[in-house]
């Protein structure tokens, strides 16, 4: 074992050729493709980010005017409520209007019914009260009765009156 110190080992040279070489082939055959592969794949999730953000930003939209529909949905349900309430509240003032003025209707022709009625009643008691008493005066008159027949006759002529009554 006593060589020389420094000998030359052609292997290493041979290795770091080959390195090269290889580092050499890769960069022309392998590394443009698969860096061409890289910036693929970079653009595609880019593109894909970009589109799941476009689509959110929709959603987002989407999701305000619904709610926005929603909000207006329920202030004209509230509204029709309310003009629903007022128009019902006008009508059943109305209703107990007429109502009202339909009864005092009644209740004056009832009164006028009744005025009528006992107008009608007095007359024909004034009509029977003047027979009776043309019928009194002729019975007085025929019969020339003394003074105790005129207060029979008289008494005879109020209990004829009274039992009309």
């Amino acid at each position: 074992m006593g060589g020389n110190p420094i000998q030359f080992d052609y292997t290493v040279v041979a290795t770091v050729l080959s390195f090269l070489l290889l580092v050499y082939l890769l960069g022309k055959y392998a590394w443009g493709p698969l860096m061409k592969v890289m910036e693929e794949r970079r653009v595609n999730i880019e593109s894909m980010l970009t589109q799941a953000e476009n689509e959110r930003q929709q959603a987002d939209k989407i999701k305000r005017e619904y709610q926005e529909e929603m909000r207006k949905a329920r202030q004209e349900a509230q509204e029709v409520i309310a003009k629903a309430t007022k128009v019902s509240e006008v009508r059943s003032a109305e209703i107990l209007a007429a109502a009202h003025e339909e009864s005092e209707k009644i209740k004056k022709s009832a009164l006028v019914d009744i005025e009528r009625e006992r107008d009608r009643a007095i007359a024909d008691v004034k009509a029977q009260v003047a027979d009776l008493s043309v019928s009194v005066a002729e019975k007085i008159i025929r019969q020339k009765l003394d003074m105790k027949g005129q207060g029979k006759l008289i008494e005879q002529f109020i209990q004829e009156v009274g039992e009309m009554q």
